[in-house]
């Protein structure tokens, strides 16, 4: 009995175990995972605003985004996340100041050099989208 079960276990063995998933930077879904904070959405929940996910083409350096964040109107300067790999940023922005469009656009007028910032996805935590 002990040899049946240990013969059927047996290719299961031989099976090589699932690598861990990495996201590979290409896709919207990676590059919003990649600066999401669940705080920063409470956050934006509770005083109206919005949660907007960019994603960068270019260099991009994490303190010239949060410096140049800090001058766009309407977005909240503590909300700003910035990951080098995938290269995205987000903040979160009152809604009532300007768009989401316009924010990006305002901020990659403010950073230096060839740097292009797009939405790549707006979340309304108040609404639950």
């Amino acid at each position: 009995m002990k040899r049946r079960r240990l013969l059927a276990a047996a290719p299961l063995l031989l099976v090589p175990a699932a690598p861990a998933a990495w996201g590979c930077g290409v896709c919207v879904e990676d590059k919003v995972a990649a600066t999401y904070d669940y705080a920063v959405l409470q956050r934006a929940a509770a005083a109206g605003h919005l949660v907007v996910y960019c994603g960068i083409d270019g260099p991009a350096d994490a303190a010239r985004l949060r410096a140049a964040a800090a001058r766009v109107g309407g977005i909240d300067r503590g909300s700003v996340r910035v990951a080098a790999e995938p290269a995205a940023v987000s903040f979160a922005l009152d809604p009532a100041q300007q768009s989401p469009q316009a924010a990006a656009a305002a901020l990659q007028r403010a950073l230096p050099g060839r740097l292009r910032i797009a939405v790549l996805r707006v979340a309304d935590p108040a609404a639950g989208r």
